[in-house]
């Protein structure tokens, strides 16, 4: 266990020490590395893969221990290096003064985007096997694009279900203290901005492989319509509640 933390904390820094990486990259993407042309650019892709524990995907026990590993890891070299970095600027943590974080109370766009996503991901759910169906009587038709089609925009609607209101709820966080600090020392309102960015980014995304299905499933016309309609207002919102956040610049993807 030993052995693994210490490997865990030397491929963090020395990959922390390369100048190819792109800083911040990992902050306002989404998530997606599979789809990502920039794994090799993002500290947090690298290091994962230098730290991956070989899975047997026949075994969800072990999985579900592999990943709880990961957990722990992360956590103990984290407190290692604050405790490490501490010690050096001479500060003594057990003597830190307690506080408090103030209450987030969720605005209604919040729960708007929570809602979707819960929505979207039992609505994929219900209907799980008439797009089975559907995809069955491609293949017997040799339909291979509409196939493709439709199993890629039910993955960027899957993707996205809950990463929109994860996102949304971030894009929140004491955001009229941070946007009216005339000071913000530590740019704290970027992160509003870029957590905004990247939530409009997937609505747009999530609106498009919607309107795939909308094209492909007429009996299914109404309840798309809806959710396109919900992802419309929240975008909207977005919009409004942050002025010129499409111009936010993210680390690596919008140089």
């Amino acid at each position: 266990m030993e052995e693994r933390k210490e490997h865990y904390k030397r491929t963090l820094l020395d990959l922390a020490n390369r100048k190819d990486l792109v800083p911040g990259i990992y902050n306002y993407c989404d998530r997606w590395c599979d789809r990502c042309t920039m794994t090799q650019k993002c500290l947090t892709y690298l290091h994962e893969q230098e730290n991956k524990i070989d899975e047997d995907s026949q075994n969800p026990d072990e999985e579900n221990k592999n990943f709880w590993e990961q957990i722990r890891l992360a956590w103990e070299v984290t407190m290692e290096m604050i405790e490490e970095d501490a010690d050096k600027e001479g500060i003594d943590l057990s003597d830190v003064e307690d506080f408090e974080l103030p209450e987030h109370i969720e605005t209604p766009l919040e729960v708007q985007a929570r809602d979707y996503g819960i929505n979207i991901h039992k609505w994929m759910k219900d209907h799980k096997d008439l797009f089975s169906d559907k995809a069955e009587k491609l293949v017997m038709i040799d339909d291979d694009e509409s196939m493709f089609k439709y199993r890629d925009a039910a993955e960027v609607i899957q993707w996205y279900s809950a990463f929109i209101g994860a996102k949304v709820h971030r894009a929140h966080l004491e955001l009229e203290q941070r946007k009216n600090d005339p000071n913000d020392e530590y740019g704290l309102y970027a992160d509003n901005l870029g957590s905004a960015k990247i939530a409009i980014i997937a609505i747009k995304r999530s609106m498009d492989a919607l309107s795939v299905f909308y094209s492909g499933f007429s009996e299914m016309e109404d309840e798309i319509l809806q959710f396109l309609l919900e992802l419309s207002q929240i975008k909207k919102q977005m919009l409004k509640t942050f002025p010129g956040v499409m111009e936010f610049k993210r680390p690596g993807f919008d140089d």
